[in-house]
């Protein structure tokens, strides 16, 4: 069951917890109603209901209940039929009085529509915001107490109706208050990986730079050292000019390796594969890595930053969701047109066009991040088969 309190940034635990409610409600509602209709029809053979509005009525109930099915198991997001369940039982009570018309129930027989009303007030908490929610949650059973006391109701005693109004109330507030536990708990879990994610990435951005500099270090000294051994042992005009050409080779390789300190600077691909393969490894030693392509091929730092932020995001999805046992497989690949790395399982799977919304960790961590640097993000992913996140980027 979805709502609408808790929005985090990353959402794996949420939406799992959303989706076992979802179903779970889905299933408990569709039992609600097959007694809904059993009692519906039971009254429209035993009392002269007005046939339009009971109809009417009865049939905006059955839809809202297939809707629900429908959008929870099929779509995935059954907030739509929540939302539809909790109006058209709100129409039921409101238009009660028009189907019985000129005609009143005898004492201690409940209306039909009263099977609905507390299915409808939990799924409030799955079709609205928190706060639309709880004034559903307030109204429905404020609104049948007063039916039930009016002379469209069959309950004569106030006290009678007061304990009918409380217990649904009741009953909808402990199921209400448990879903929204359990969703701010998943909350705090997702908060708790997006954190760890996160430190995760900005480690692999401090060592890609911390490799980067140490091979600017070493070509510098190098370069110094062979400077200094051509010039010691020049002993002619040709080998003097030698010496000079490569002193001033060696003084631009120090002014490059000042500028590379500014965080604007380049890195080769070689440091940035080899910044993933640590972070990688602290993820899990169980992945395996394979690396082709590694040179001195500069890589711009916002866009090293990019597709190490989508390949970690990745590879958090693919550990979460692959499912136990599953082989999970990192390829690194480098060429003087760009890189590319796949982020790839034989896991679960799943369908790339039925992702939720709250989804933003492949929506926007993964596919947006890389777009943002010209980047391309390919995924394909097959129901039982795996999952492979393929991030592009060219340098042309």
């Amino acid at each position: 069951m979805q709502t609408q309190k808790l929005e985090p940034n990353q959402s794996l635990a949420l939406t799992q917890v959303n989706r076992l409610l979802g179903r779970v409600f889905s299933i408990a509602a569709t039992l609600v109603g097959i007694q809904t209709v059993s009692n519906a029809v039971s009254e429209y053979a035993k009392y002269p209901l007005n046939h339009l509005w009971f109809w009417l009525v009865l049939a905006a109930l059955v839809v809202s209940h297939v809707v629900i099915l429908y959008t929870v198991w099929v779509v995935g997001d059954g907030r739509i039929g929540f939302a539809a369940l909790t109006l058209s039982t709100v129409f039921a009570v409101v238009s009660w009085p028009l189907q019985l018309g000129d005609f009143r129930l005898e004492q201690g027989v409940q209306p039909w529509i009263w099977w609905s009303v507390g299915i409808a007030g939990i799924s409030a908490v799955g079709g609205f915001n928190f706060y639309v929610a709880i004034f559903f949650i307030l109204a429905l059973p404020a609104a049948w107490f007063f039916l039930q006391i009016s002379e469209f109701g069959a309950v004569s005693e106030p006290l009678v109706a007061l304990q009918d109004a409380s217990f649904a109330f009741l009953f909808v507030a402990v199921l209400a208050g448990f879903v929204y536990a359990l969703r701010y708990e998943s909350s705090k879990v997702d908060e708790a990986n997006q954190k760890s994610n996160q430190a995760a990435i900005e480690l692999a951005r401090a060592d890609a730079v911390h490799r980067e500099r140490d091979r600017i270090d070493a070509l510098v000294h190098d370069s110094v050292l062979t400077t200094l051994l051509v010039s010691a042992n020049a002993t002619d005009l040709e080998a003097e000019k030698e010496a000079e050409r490569l002193a001033g080779a060696a003084i631009q390789k120090l002014i490059n390796a000042h500028l590379a300190s500014s965080a604007d600077q380049s890195i080769s691909v070689t440091s940035l594969f080899g910044a993933l393969e640590v972070a990688i490894r602290r993820q899990s030693l169980q992945i395996t890595i394979d690396t082709e392509g590694a040179s001195d091929e500069p890589v711009p730092s916002e866009v090293a930053a990019a597709v190490t932020e989508s390949a970690l995001q990745a590879l958090a999805n693919a550990i979460h969701h692959a499912g136990n046992g599953a082989k999970i497989e990192v390829l690194l690949r480098g060429s003087q047109k760009g890189i590319k790395i796949v982020v790839k399982d034989n896991g679960r799977g799943f369908r790339p066009s039925r992702i939720p919304k709250d989804r933003l960790g492949l929506r926007l961590s993964i596919v947006g991040r890389v777009q943002s640097v010209g980047g391309r993000v390919f995924i394909d992913s097959k129901i039982g088969v795996g999952t492979n996140v393929i991030i592009e980027w060219s340098a042309n």
